[in-house]
């Protein structure tokens, strides 16, 4: 007799259901969100269970330990879920209708990725996050510039930030916060590339990923997006499906004799959607291929926005059939293709992450005890 489990994961505990369907029965339990409860519940797991999960904080990680304990275990999709149930959201209501919907083989299932490939996930994830550091420190350093009428247009990294603050006389508390943000700059600069070194080496072992340089515009850290988040190429049948994935498909709206398209859904994830578009807006701008006149064609008719994300739809396509074939783009430029492989080798095989250059009176600024003329934090007292 089958034994259905659904499990609601949380940062603490994990509540569970069983159900069994020819009592009518739901028995609740809960447990520690930690491996040695995993390792207990797996222990209670036979041939006879199947298991379902709500993706979410560590549920690859209780895959892991589980699934090879029952016969069958599901993690499930969050979007397509909040489509179900009544509307009422607690642990009991959500472990309970996992548990049934298993029953029922009704569960909207995402594809399980290996462990290297969650590896470059999350080393993405991390990097997207100290881009996003930096424009903020960007923003506020430009916000205090522009109060001294300074042109914002050249400041890139905590050099210019400091050269701005050599020509500038600022006030003492606005020179502490210039110097600040150089330092954390320059901090979140170096960390980047110790991120993007971790991800080309993870790159070089794949020829498949690879490929993708063929493609003009793609890079080191958007070929690896395309490869972990679009991973095992055959779960896609169409081009309809990888486009959807993305999120870059257009929502439909279809009642009656009514029947409209509108913007992108947005249900992929957030940060290859991200990268795509920063990858389109440089085949707009620079290729002069087939994909470049893709978009000038294109923005002729919908404009130049809509084009860029019909861009990188067809870039995210364009990737999918790469990596299900192995071969590359077709209409590659080898000379570019080469020099980005160059760029990926030189990356890889490098001792250590190269230090942030900059003049050594730029440098010293970077000492607070050196922008107040050596008196330190003192000189704002």
């Amino acid at each position: 007799m089958r034994r259905y489990i659904g499990l609601d994961l949380h940062k603490d505990y994990i509540h569970g259901c069983e159900w069994v369907p020819h009592e009518g029965k739901e028995k609740h339990f809960r447990l520690k969100n930690n491996r040695d409860a995993w390792t207990e519940l797996a222990k209670e797991l036979g041939p006879d269970c199947e298991v379902a999960v709500e993706v979410t904080g560590n549920a690859f990680e209780l895959y892991d330990v589980l699934s090879p304990h029952c016969a069958r275990m599901v993690l499930a999709n969050p979007s397509a879920l909040k489509r179900f149930g009544s509307g009422q959201h607690t642990d009991r209501v959500d472990a309970a209708r996992l548990a049934k919907m298993m029953a029922m083989n009704a569960v909207p299932a995402v594809w399980v990725p290996p462990q290297e490939i969650r590896e470059v996930r999350r080393l993405l994830q991390y990097r997207f996050k100290l881009v996003q550091h930096q424009a903020r420190c960007k923003n506020q350093v430009k916000a205090i510039l522009r109060r001294y009428d300074y042109s914002t247009g050249q400041i890139k990294n905590a050099g210019s930030v400091l050269r701005a603050l050599e020509h500038l006389n600022v006030g003492a508390a606005d020179a502490a916060m210039l110097a600040s943000a150089a330092r954390l700059l320059a901090s979140l600069e170096t960390e980047r590339e110790s991120v993007e070194v971790e991800i080309a080496r993870r790159l070089e072992k794949h020829p498949e990923a690879k490929a993708l340089f063929s493609i003009p515009g793609v890079g080191i850290v958007t070929a690896a997006a395309i490869w972990a988040w679009v991973g095992e190429p055959g779960r896609f049948r169409t081009s309809k499906q990888v486009a959807s994935y993305a999120g870059l498909d257009p929502s439909v709206h279809q009642s009656g004799q009514t029947y409209y398209h509108g913007k992108v859904s947005k249900n992929g994830n957030r940060l290859l959607r991200t990268v795509l578009i920063e990858a389109a807006q440089v085949v707009a701008r620079y290729d002069h291929g087939k994909l470049g006149q893709f978009y000038r064609r294109k923005s002729l008719h919908i404009g130049c926005r809509k084009a860029i994300v019909a861009l990188a739809r067809k870039l995210v396509v364009v990737g999918w059939k790469i990596l299900l074939t192995g071969e590359p783009y077709r209409d590659q430029v080898v000379a570019k293709t080469r020099r980005k492989e160059i760029a990926l080798q030189r990356m890889i095989h490098r001792e250590s992450v190269r230090s942030w250059e900059v003049s050594p009176a730029i440098r010293r600024g970077l000492d607070p005890s050196s922008v107040y003329g050596g008196q330190g934090m003192q000189a704002l007292t």
